[in-house]
């Protein structure tokens, strides 16, 4: 039986783990990033606030969900109308769906260049944007929608960070899934050489190239989502 590192967040794993076991693969549980809240500035505090001021409000992941929820849900018994809500991809957008907005998101791919694609982004003379993230990332997105015309406004709600009690694995596993560039840092940092001796699952094209530029060999899923990483394994196995 294959030995298979999952590496998602806390509270993030049990779908991928259970969809492993049903393929008949022993999932190894252990976390590589750890998610904390960021302090939320007066400024940014103030742009929830008047959240329906904007004329799209983009959330990056389910993470920015989970965490956005946690402020505006003290501002806004109900979600302000006229504004579109938008999401990278499926999982984020079953994420505001469920929290009760009606989002809309890229018919394909799971990325800022889907999403840039999207019809209501294309004329943004005059609009107002807000981008809920974390820390860092989609500056491409951001640059974009400005050489649009668009006003783009970012609040970083939460931090990734290298889990604390993160190591190798013992016995090593057969394959690792990675599903961000930052994991893959902190994978590489616990693992070094013995990665190359472990079939590498890269979440996006994105993700495959920063493990290439630091010597290592990946397969590429279709999209970090649990089905496509687990579908790219079998292909793999």
């Amino acid at each position: 039986m294959k030995r298979i590192w999952v590496t998602r967040p806390e509270g993030q794993q049990a779908p991928l783990v259970a969809l492993l076991e049903r393929a008949g693969f022993k999932a190894v549980v252990q976390s590589s990033l750890q998610l904390e809240a960021l302090p939320i500035s007066p400024e940014d505090k103030e742009r929830l606030i008047n959240i329906d001021n904007y004329q799209a409000v983009f959330f990056v992941s389910t993470n920015a969900v989970r965490y956005a929820l946690k402020v505006l849900e003290d501002y806004w018994p109900q979600w302000p109308v006229g504004v579109n809500w938008l999401a990278v991809g499926d999982a984020t957008a079953k994420a505001l769906s469920a929290a009760g907005f009606v989002p809309q998101w890229p018919e394909s791919g799971f990325n800022s260049e889907a999403a840039l694609a999207m019809p209501s982004l294309q004329q943004m003379e005059g609009q107002k944007v807000l981008i809920l993230r974390g820390e860092t990332g989609r500056e491409l997105f951001t640059d974009t929608l400005r050489a649009r015309g668009a006003t783009v406004e970012r609040i970083p709600l939460y931090r990734r960070r290298c889990h604390p009690s993160l190591k190798w694995p013992s016995p090593a596993p057969d394959a690792v899934m990675v599903t961000s560039v930052e994991s893959w840092h902190c994978i590489h940092k616990c693992g070094g050489a013995k990665l190359h001796d472990t079939l590498i699952i890269a979440g996006s094209e994105r993700i495959a190239q920063a493990i290439n530029d630091m010597g290592f060999h990946s397969v590429v899923a279709a999209s970090p989502h649990d089905e496509d990483m687990v579908g790219c394994l079998k292909q793999h196995r």
